[in-house]
């Protein structure tokens, strides 16, 4: 093979052989045999490094610390107050204890609070000397006509009966629809009372006009009066409902029938 016709790879292994080569007859003239350990000198020795003396104990024994116990440092009436360790503990260790009262019964020989939760749900029922199966920890230990006061690991709980405040209510379902009615009685105007304090009753022309009573007969009772007044006014206003839906029974035939006809 001639030098120029060699290619750049044939070069490379051989300078790599040429080195090998170097390097093993380095060896063979000795070629590090002459490397050894220096002589141990002792001033080139580092001292180590001294434990330094413990500081002196900082806390004290634990009968120092007896009054912190005592008198909590992080209450506003420093006393000790009760505490959950794991208020996610399911069954007897859940204080789990916000109800709202709703109603009170106060008899003779029972005593009864009505509770409900304060997000919502079924109301509980719970007596006197009893606990809610929700919250067996906390008892009923007095009721009051607007107060129920309970008992329980956090200490005493006063729950105050919850009374409406004018929000959320439905409102009333309006009566206008019967002063619309044909024959309906009309409202008489403001400072103007009917005759005999309250409003005649509607009549139809077909019943008879009620017989006047005798001199040796005695008036009808007030409340009997207002029942019968009551009654034939219901009378009468069913009497017309029904008059009108004949009527628009018989409007729709005649519409019907006139249409089909040619």
């Amino acid at each position: 093979m001639r030098a120029d016709t060699a290619s750049a790879k044939t070069w490379l292994l051989g300078a790599a052989a040429a080195w090998a080569l170097g390097a093993w007859l380095l060896a063979l003239l000795g070629m590090g045999g002459g490397v050894s350990r220096l002589a141990e000198d002792p001033a080139l020795l580092q001292p180590l490094p001294q434990a330094s003396k413990p500081p002196p104990e900082r806390l004290g024994p634990l009968q120092q610390y007896s009054e912190i116990g005592r008198r909590p440092l992080f209450t506003s009436d420093r006393r000790p107050q009760p505490f959950v360790i794991n208020p996610d503990e399911q069954g007897e260790g859940r204080n789990d204890f916000d109800y709202v009262l709703t109603s009170v019964l106060i008899a003779p020989d029972f005593r009864m609070a009505i509770l409900q939760p304060r997000e919502g749900g079924d109301s509980i029922r719970v007596r006197v000397g009893t606990a809610p199966e929700a919250a067996p920890g906390w008892q009923l230990v007095s009721l009051e006509p607007r107060r129920a006061v309970f008992d329980g690991p956090e200490g005493e709980r006063k729950l105050e009966l919850r009374v409406f405040d004018g929000e959320g209510g439905i409102p009333p379902t309006p009566t206008s629809a019967g002063a619309n009615m044909p024959g309906a009685s009309r409202p008489s105007p403001p400072g103007v009372a009917p005759p005999g304090g309250t409003e005649p009753a509607v009549r139809d022309a077909d019943d008879p006009a009620p017989a006047p009573a005798g001199p040796d007969q005695p008036p009808p009772d007030a409340a009997e009066t207002d029942n019968r007044a009551s009654a034939e006014q219901i009378d009468a206003i069913r009497k017309r409902i029904e008059a009108r839906r004949a009527k628009l029974r018989q409007d729709a035939r005649d519409s019907s029938s006139s249409g089909q006809t040619p």
